[in-house]
Protein backbone atom coordinates (compact mmCIF):
# COMPACT_ATOMS: atom_id res chain seq x y z
CA UNK A 1 0.00 0.00 0.00
CA UNK A 2 1.14 3.45 -0.71
CA UNK A 3 -0.10 6.27 0.61
CA UNK A 4 0.68 9.95 -0.74
CA UNK A 5 0.06 12.94 1.58
CA UNK A 6 -0.22 16.12 0.57
CA UNK A 7 -0.66 19.53 2.79
CA UNK A 8 1.15 22.96 2.49
CA UNK A 9 -0.54 24.67 5.54
CA UNK A 10 -1.86 22.57 8.27
CA UNK A 11 1.58 21.33 8.36
CA UNK A 12 0.55 19.83 12.36
CA UNK A 13 -2.70 18.21 10.93
CA UNK A 14 -0.41 16.28 8.28
CA UNK A 15 2.17 15.58 10.93
CA UNK A 16 -0.90 13.56 12.43
CA UNK A 17 -1.78 12.11 9.39
CA UNK A 18 1.31 10.74 8.59
CA UNK A 19 1.64 9.11 12.19
CA UNK A 20 -1.82 7.47 11.38
CA UNK A 21 -0.65 5.89 8.30
CA UNK A 22 2.90 4.75 9.47
CA UNK A 23 2.30 1.17 9.69
CA UNK A 24 4.62 -1.60 8.22
CA UNK A 25 2.82 -2.25 5.01
CA UNK A 26 2.55 0.88 3.76
CA UNK A 27 4.70 3.22 2.13
CA UNK A 28 4.18 6.98 2.69
CA UNK A 29 5.07 9.96 0.25
CA UNK A 30 4.69 13.63 1.14
CA UNK A 31 4.00 16.16 -0.96
CA UNK A 32 4.15 19.76 0.62
CA UNK A 33 7.05 22.76 -0.10
CA UNK A 34 10.08 24.56 0.96
CA UNK A 35 8.49 26.60 4.39
CA UNK A 36 6.09 23.65 5.28
CA UNK A 37 8.85 20.96 4.97
CA UNK A 38 11.30 22.95 7.73
CA UNK A 39 7.75 23.15 10.12
CA UNK A 40 6.99 19.01 9.50
CA UNK A 41 10.93 19.07 10.14
CA UNK A 42 11.01 20.10 13.39
CA UNK A 43 7.92 17.49 14.28
CA UNK A 44 9.52 14.77 13.07
CA UNK A 45 12.69 15.51 13.61
CA UNK A 46 15.03 12.00 12.88
CA UNK A 47 12.11 10.90 11.58
CA UNK A 48 12.08 12.74 8.88
CA UNK A 49 14.46 10.45 6.94
CA UNK A 50 12.25 7.52 7.35
CA UNK A 51 9.54 8.83 4.80
CA UNK A 52 9.67 9.54 0.91
CA UNK A 53 9.33 13.38 0.49
CA UNK A 54 8.24 16.01 -2.51
CA UNK A 55 9.19 19.36 -2.53
CA UNK A 56 7.40 21.11 -4.53
CA UNK A 57 8.43 24.59 -6.31
CA UNK A 58 5.65 27.03 -5.30
CA UNK A 59 7.66 29.94 -7.28
CA UNK A 60 7.08 29.10 -10.75
CA UNK A 61 3.16 30.00 -11.42
CA UNK A 62 0.00 27.63 -11.00
CA UNK A 63 0.82 25.55 -14.32
CA UNK A 64 4.48 25.00 -13.34
CA UNK A 65 3.12 24.24 -9.63
CA UNK A 66 0.24 21.50 -10.93
CA UNK A 67 2.10 20.50 -13.15
CA UNK A 68 4.96 19.38 -10.68
CA UNK A 69 2.16 18.11 -8.12
CA UNK A 70 0.69 15.98 -11.36
CA UNK A 71 4.18 14.34 -12.28
CA UNK A 72 5.21 13.99 -8.54
CA UNK A 73 2.12 11.77 -7.69
CA UNK A 74 1.84 9.94 -10.77
CA UNK A 75 5.79 8.81 -10.68
CA UNK A 76 4.51 7.09 -7.04
CA UNK A 77 1.48 4.98 -8.40
CA UNK A 78 -0.44 5.86 -5.41
CA UNK A 79 -2.95 3.77 -3.88
CA UNK A 80 -4.53 6.75 -1.82
CA UNK A 81 -3.85 10.07 -2.10
CA UNK A 82 -4.83 12.66 0.96
CA UNK A 83 -5.43 15.81 0.22
CA UNK A 84 -5.27 17.57 3.70
CA UNK A 85 -5.38 21.21 2.56
CA UNK A 86 -7.02 22.70 -0.36
CA UNK A 87 -8.09 26.26 0.24
CA UNK A 88 -7.28 27.83 -3.23
CA UNK A 89 -7.15 26.43 -7.27
CA UNK A 90 -9.93 24.01 -6.92
CA UNK A 91 -10.37 23.37 -10.52
CA UNK A 92 -6.65 22.61 -10.62
CA UNK A 93 -6.62 20.89 -8.14
CA UNK A 94 -9.78 18.55 -9.29
CA UNK A 95 -8.37 18.41 -12.76
CA UNK A 96 -5.36 17.06 -11.51
CA UNK A 97 -7.18 13.90 -9.50
CA UNK A 98 -9.04 13.57 -12.54
CA UNK A 99 -5.76 13.20 -14.96
CA UNK A 100 -4.33 10.27 -11.95
CA UNK A 101 -7.28 8.42 -11.28
CA UNK A 102 -5.99 6.84 -8.00
CA UNK A 103 -8.30 4.84 -6.39
CA UNK A 104 -8.76 6.22 -3.65
CA UNK A 105 -8.66 10.38 -2.59
CA UNK A 106 -9.81 11.63 0.30
CA UNK A 107 -9.84 15.43 1.02
CA UNK A 108 -10.12 17.42 4.59
CA UNK A 109 -12.27 20.01 4.51
CA UNK A 110 -11.72 22.92 7.15
CA UNK A 111 -14.79 24.96 6.32
CA UNK A 112 -17.75 23.06 5.30
CA UNK A 113 -19.88 25.67 3.81
CA UNK A 114 -16.74 27.37 1.69
CA UNK A 115 -16.47 24.27 -0.40
CA UNK A 116 -20.59 23.14 -0.22
CA UNK A 117 -22.50 26.09 0.30
CA UNK A 118 -20.34 28.45 -2.31
CA UNK A 119 -22.63 29.91 -4.71
CA UNK A 120 -22.47 31.64 -8.48
CA UNK A 121 -21.15 35.37 -8.31
CA UNK A 122 -20.84 38.30 -10.63
CA UNK A 123 -17.40 38.58 -9.40
CA UNK A 124 -14.85 36.42 -11.11
CA UNK A 125 -12.20 35.15 -9.10
CA UNK A 126 -15.21 34.75 -6.88
CA UNK A 127 -17.27 32.77 -9.52
CA UNK A 128 -14.09 30.42 -10.49
CA UNK A 129 -13.51 29.45 -7.17
CA UNK A 130 -17.01 28.32 -7.36
CA UNK A 131 -16.90 26.65 -10.54
CA UNK A 132 -13.31 24.62 -9.17
CA UNK A 133 -15.45 23.71 -5.53
CA UNK A 134 -18.16 21.68 -8.04
CA UNK A 135 -15.91 20.04 -9.98
CA UNK A 136 -13.62 19.36 -7.14
CA UNK A 137 -16.96 18.04 -5.50
CA UNK A 138 -17.34 15.46 -8.90
CA UNK A 139 -13.93 14.44 -8.32
CA UNK A 140 -14.18 12.95 -4.42
CA UNK A 141 -16.32 10.52 -3.16
CA UNK A 142 -14.29 10.24 0.25
CA UNK A 143 -13.62 13.50 2.92
CA UNK A 144 -12.68 13.84 6.19
CA UNK A 145 -13.40 16.17 8.97
CA UNK A 146 -10.62 16.87 11.67
CA UNK A 147 -13.59 17.20 14.35
CA UNK A 148 -16.51 14.66 15.56
CA UNK A 149 -18.97 17.74 15.46
CA UNK A 150 -18.47 18.43 12.06
CA UNK A 151 -19.70 15.00 11.37
CA UNK A 152 -23.02 15.23 11.38
CA UNK A 153 -23.26 18.54 9.58
CA UNK A 154 -21.27 17.17 6.77
CA UNK A 155 -23.32 13.70 5.91
CA UNK A 156 -26.18 16.48 5.80
CA UNK A 157 -24.46 18.53 3.16
CA UNK A 158 -23.62 15.84 0.67
CA UNK A 159 -27.05 13.75 1.22
CA UNK A 160 -25.22 10.92 2.73
CA UNK A 161 -23.76 9.71 -0.55
CA UNK A 162 -20.26 10.21 0.16
CA UNK A 163 -18.10 8.42 2.82
CA UNK A 164 -16.74 10.61 5.64
CA UNK A 165 -13.84 9.97 7.60
CA UNK A 166 -13.15 11.69 11.20
CA UNK A 167 -9.41 11.90 11.80
CA UNK A 168 -8.29 14.38 14.29
CA UNK A 169 -5.57 17.18 13.89
CA UNK A 170 -3.81 15.39 16.80
CA UNK A 171 -3.04 12.17 18.24
CA UNK A 172 -1.97 11.82 22.05
CA UNK A 173 1.22 10.26 23.14
CA UNK A 174 0.59 9.42 26.15
CA UNK A 175 2.91 11.99 27.69
CA UNK A 176 1.13 15.09 30.05
CA UNK A 177 3.63 17.12 31.75
CA UNK A 178 2.14 17.18 35.62
CA UNK A 179 1.62 20.81 37.13
CA UNK A 180 0.39 22.25 40.08
CA UNK A 181 -1.02 25.53 41.07
CA UNK A 182 1.45 27.23 43.15
CA UNK A 183 1.75 31.50 43.02
CA UNK A 184 -0.33 32.14 39.69
CA UNK A 185 -2.19 30.60 37.04
CA UNK A 186 -1.09 30.11 33.57
CA UNK A 187 -3.41 30.36 30.60
CA UNK A 188 -2.18 29.67 27.36
CA UNK A 189 -3.84 30.90 23.66
CA UNK A 190 -2.52 29.15 21.23
CA UNK A 191 -2.56 30.16 17.42
CA UNK A 192 -1.58 33.02 14.98
CA UNK A 193 -2.93 35.84 16.34
CA UNK A 194 -6.31 36.42 13.99
CA UNK A 195 -9.51 38.41 14.67
CA UNK A 196 -11.95 36.01 12.41
CA UNK A 197 -10.69 33.07 14.59
CA UNK A 198 -10.08 34.36 18.18
CA UNK A 199 -11.70 37.07 20.27
CA UNK A 200 -8.54 38.77 21.58
CA UNK A 201 -10.82 42.15 23.29
CA UNK A 202 -11.77 39.03 26.08
CA UNK A 203 -7.92 38.56 26.94
CA UNK A 204 -7.47 42.09 27.83
CA UNK A 205 -11.09 42.05 29.82
CA UNK A 206 -10.24 39.29 31.63
CA UNK A 207 -7.05 40.36 32.79
CA UNK A 208 -8.66 43.99 33.88
CA UNK A 209 -10.85 42.43 36.01
CA UNK A 210 -8.53 39.70 36.93
CA UNK A 211 -6.04 42.40 38.13
CA UNK A 212 -8.92 44.70 39.98
CA UNK A 213 -9.81 41.49 42.08
CA UNK A 214 -5.86 40.77 42.16
CA UNK A 215 -5.77 37.87 40.99
CA UNK A 216 -2.42 36.52 39.83
CA UNK A 217 -2.90 35.63 36.63
CA UNK A 218 -0.35 35.04 33.59
CA UNK A 219 -1.15 34.63 29.98
CA UNK A 220 0.50 33.84 27.03
CA UNK A 221 -0.46 34.58 23.52
CA UNK A 222 1.13 31.88 21.93
CA UNK A 223 0.97 32.56 18.42
CA UNK A 224 3.44 34.54 15.75
CA UNK A 225 1.41 37.76 13.32
CA UNK A 226 1.19 38.63 9.93
CA UNK A 227 -1.02 41.39 9.41
CA UNK A 228 -2.21 45.01 11.01
CA UNK A 229 -4.76 43.24 13.49
CA UNK A 230 -2.06 41.06 14.72
CA UNK A 231 0.92 44.24 15.26
CA UNK A 232 -1.86 46.26 17.50
CA UNK A 233 -2.16 43.07 19.73
CA UNK A 234 1.31 42.77 20.18
CA UNK A 235 1.37 46.43 20.79
CA UNK A 236 -1.40 46.56 23.03
CA UNK A 237 0.18 43.69 25.72
CA UNK A 238 3.43 45.71 25.21
CA UNK A 239 1.56 48.54 26.64
CA UNK A 240 -0.19 46.72 29.48
CA UNK A 241 1.33 47.46 32.65
CA UNK A 242 -0.23 45.70 35.56
CA UNK A 243 0.98 44.68 39.05
CA UNK A 244 -1.17 41.24 39.62
CA UNK A 245 -1.30 40.18 36.12
CA UNK A 246 1.02 39.40 33.21
CA UNK A 247 0.83 38.75 29.62
CA UNK A 248 3.46 37.40 27.58
CA UNK A 249 3.64 37.62 23.61
CA UNK A 250 5.83 36.97 21.07
CA UNK A 251 6.57 39.67 18.08
CA UNK A 252 7.13 37.65 15.52
CA UNK A 253 5.88 36.27 12.49
CA UNK A 254 6.26 31.91 13.86
CA UNK A 255 6.39 30.45 16.91
CA UNK A 256 9.61 28.07 16.86
CA UNK A 257 7.54 24.32 17.28
CA UNK A 258 10.23 23.75 20.83
CA UNK A 259 8.94 26.69 22.36
CA UNK A 260 5.26 26.02 21.45
CA UNK A 261 5.35 22.67 23.19
CA UNK A 262 7.45 24.18 26.47
CA UNK A 263 4.37 27.28 26.61
CA UNK A 264 1.74 24.42 26.50
CA UNK A 265 2.98 21.81 28.78
CA UNK A 266 3.39 24.76 31.00
CA UNK A 267 0.09 25.75 30.70
CA UNK A 268 -2.93 25.48 33.68
CA UNK A 269 -5.58 25.82 31.07
CA UNK A 270 -5.79 26.42 27.14
CA UNK A 271 -8.23 29.35 26.76
CA UNK A 272 -9.74 29.57 23.46
CA UNK A 273 -11.75 32.51 23.34
CA UNK A 274 -12.82 31.77 20.20
CA UNK A 275 -15.32 33.49 17.54
CA UNK A 276 -18.38 31.32 16.62
CA UNK A 277 -19.58 33.21 13.61
CA UNK A 278 -17.21 34.12 11.30
CA UNK A 279 -16.30 33.95 7.29
CA UNK A 280 -13.23 33.30 6.44
CA UNK A 281 -13.51 31.83 2.60
CA UNK A 282 -15.09 35.35 1.32
CA UNK A 283 -18.36 36.25 2.60
CA UNK A 284 -19.94 32.48 3.11
CA UNK A 285 -20.45 32.18 7.00
CA UNK A 286 -19.10 29.44 9.02
CA UNK A 287 -19.75 27.87 12.58
CA UNK A 288 -16.17 27.29 14.73
CA UNK A 289 -17.74 23.86 16.12
CA UNK A 290 -20.47 23.03 13.54
CA UNK A 291 -18.80 24.11 9.92
CA UNK A 292 -15.41 24.86 11.05
CA UNK A 293 -13.08 23.40 14.07
CA UNK A 294 -10.75 25.26 16.51
CA UNK A 295 -7.07 24.07 15.91
CA UNK A 296 -6.60 24.81 19.76
CA UNK A 297 -8.84 22.16 20.33
CA UNK A 298 -6.06 19.44 19.17
CA UNK A 299 -3.53 21.36 21.03
CA UNK A 300 -5.53 20.41 24.04
CA UNK A 301 -5.85 16.53 22.67
CA UNK A 302 -1.56 16.45 21.95
CA UNK A 303 -0.67 17.90 25.50
CA UNK A 304 -3.56 16.75 27.64
CA UNK A 305 -4.21 20.02 29.19
CA UNK A 306 -7.62 21.04 30.54
CA UNK A 307 -8.71 24.04 28.94
CA UNK A 308 -11.90 27.04 28.69
CA UNK A 309 -14.38 27.71 26.05
CA UNK A 310 -17.20 30.06 25.95
CA UNK A 311 -20.75 28.25 26.33
CA UNK A 312 -21.81 28.58 23.02
CA UNK A 313 -18.89 26.75 21.69
CA UNK A 314 -19.75 22.92 20.36
CA UNK A 315 -17.01 20.53 21.76
CA UNK A 316 -16.73 17.19 21.37
CA UNK A 317 -18.22 15.41 24.20
CA UNK A 318 -15.05 13.08 24.54
CA UNK A 319 -13.70 16.70 25.75
CA UNK A 320 -16.61 17.97 27.85
CA UNK A 321 -15.73 16.91 31.54
CA UNK A 322 -11.97 18.70 30.94
CA UNK A 323 -13.25 22.16 29.83
CA UNK A 324 -14.85 24.92 31.12
CA UNK A 325 -17.28 26.29 30.00
CA UNK A 326 -18.02 29.96 30.44
CA UNK A 327 -21.08 32.78 30.03
CA UNK A 328 -19.28 35.76 30.60
CA UNK A 329 -15.71 37.39 31.67
CA UNK A 330 -16.94 37.65 35.27
CA UNK A 331 -17.98 33.62 35.26
CA UNK A 332 -14.89 33.10 34.20
CA UNK A 333 -12.81 35.61 36.49
CA UNK A 334 -14.97 33.05 39.49
CA UNK A 335 -14.09 29.86 38.26
CA UNK A 336 -9.98 31.17 38.05
CA UNK A 337 -10.52 33.07 42.25
CA UNK A 338 -12.16 29.29 42.72
CA UNK A 339 -9.06 27.42 41.35
CA UNK A 340 -6.50 29.49 43.09
CA UNK A 341 -8.51 29.62 46.62
CA UNK A 342 -8.88 25.45 46.38
CA UNK A 343 -5.46 25.24 44.63
CA UNK A 344 -6.04 21.06 44.91
CA UNK A 345 -9.02 21.22 43.10
CA UNK A 346 -6.88 21.40 39.67
CA UNK A 347 -5.58 17.98 39.81
CA UNK A 348 -9.22 16.41 38.96
CA UNK A 349 -8.95 19.05 36.11
CA UNK A 350 -5.78 17.51 34.79
CA UNK A 351 -6.95 13.82 35.43
CA UNK A 352 -10.16 14.28 33.41
CA UNK A 353 -8.08 16.55 30.65
CA UNK A 354 -5.34 12.90 30.67
CA UNK A 355 -8.35 10.31 30.67
CA UNK A 356 -9.95 12.56 27.70
CA UNK A 357 -6.69 12.72 25.74
CA UNK A 358 -6.47 8.91 25.96
CA UNK A 359 -9.05 8.64 23.99
CA UNK A 360 -7.30 9.99 21.06
CA UNK A 361 -4.13 7.22 20.58
CA UNK A 362 -2.92 6.73 17.14
CA UNK A 363 -4.62 2.88 17.62
CA UNK A 364 -7.76 4.36 19.20
CA UNK A 365 -8.11 6.69 16.03
CA UNK A 366 -7.37 4.42 13.61
CA UNK A 367 -9.78 1.77 15.14
CA UNK A 368 -12.70 4.67 14.78
CA UNK A 369 -11.63 4.63 11.26
CA UNK A 370 -10.89 1.44 9.96
CA UNK A 371 -11.67 1.93 6.20
CA UNK A 372 -8.42 4.35 5.96
CA UNK A 373 -6.19 2.35 8.07
CA UNK A 374 -7.18 -1.51 8.43
CA UNK A 375 -6.18 -2.21 5.22
CA UNK A 376 -2.81 -0.04 5.58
Amino acid sequence: MKTGIFDMEHFEVAYTVAQLFDMPANQLVIFTDAATYQRLQDLFKEDTARYQWEILDRTGGKWRFFSQLYKAAKKHNLDIFYLNTISNNHLLYAWVIGLLRIARVVVTVHDLNCLFRSHPSLQLRQLIHHIGKKALIKRVQEYNVISDTMVGYLKEVTGGSMQVHNVPGAVFDNKQASLTIDNAIHLVVSGTLDKKRRDYKQVFELLKAAEASQLPLHITLLGGHSDEYGKAIIQQAAAFKTTYTRIRYYDEKVVHQDEFDKQLNAAHFIFIPSVINTAICFSIPETYGLTKSSGNMFDVIKHARPFISPQSLRISTTLESSCFRYTSIGHLLQFLQDCMQNKESYQAWQQRALANSKEYTIANVRAKNPTLFAAS
